[in-house]
């Protein structure tokens, strides 16, 4: 996808290093079956502690963004369907995004077993799904949208806030004070 501007190339940067991640994540989960359970070598433990750390903190610093600095203009815009679908993605994939992270410090502390592996082949494999669906919409929808509706203003200040961090974007009571979209 072409975007124009800076926050949405780092919206864009985003999926494609999540797109990475999980097709990694899913040549892991194919190397094996449900009952062969995988040792955990250092290729393992790295793409497990990867994975927790992106679900943990990366994606729902991305959802954050997005909910609470682009969703709403977007939806103003006359765009709600939209931004109505993509909340609802976002929703129902944190219940994915927080078990996996779990599972993932779990297998990290303990490795896998017969009861935690097919747990985590199943789980993993719905949140590789439902991801990289939401992944396509926002690459179609979102991005364009984003171009449509921020001002470079407003794109410039945005795309800085989120380079520096989770905390950099704040809580709606510090939206005020911060970049205004």
């Amino acid at each position: 996808m072409h975007t124009d501007s800076k926050t949405g190339q780092l919206l864009h940067d985003d999926h494609h290093r999540t797109i990475d991640l999980l097709n990694a994540f899913e040549a892991y989960l194919e190397r094996t079956t449900e009952d062969d359970i995988p040792d955990l070598d250092a290729d393992g433990r790295g793409l497990l502690a990867t994975l927790g750390k992106e679900l943990g903190q990366g994606l729902e610093r991305h959802f954050i963004l997005e909910e609470q600095w682009l969703f709403p203009p977007i939806a103003a815009a006359a765009a709600y369907e939209m931004t109505a679908d993509l909340s609802t993605d976002h929703e129902a994939l944190r219940p994915l995004v927080r078990r996996i992270a779990r599972l993932c410090a779990l297998a990290l502390r303990e490795g896998f077993d017969e009861e935690s592996w097919p747990v985590f082949r199943h789980f993993g494999q719905q949140l590789i799904d439902g991801l990289v669906l939401h992944i396509q919409k926002e690459e179609t929808a979102l991005l364009s949208a984003v171009d449509a509706v921020l001002t470079p203003a407003q794109d410039a200040a945005l795309a800085r806030v989120y380079r520096h961090g989770e905390e950099a974007l704040g809580d709606a009571d510090e939206r005020a004070s911060s970049p205004q979209v």
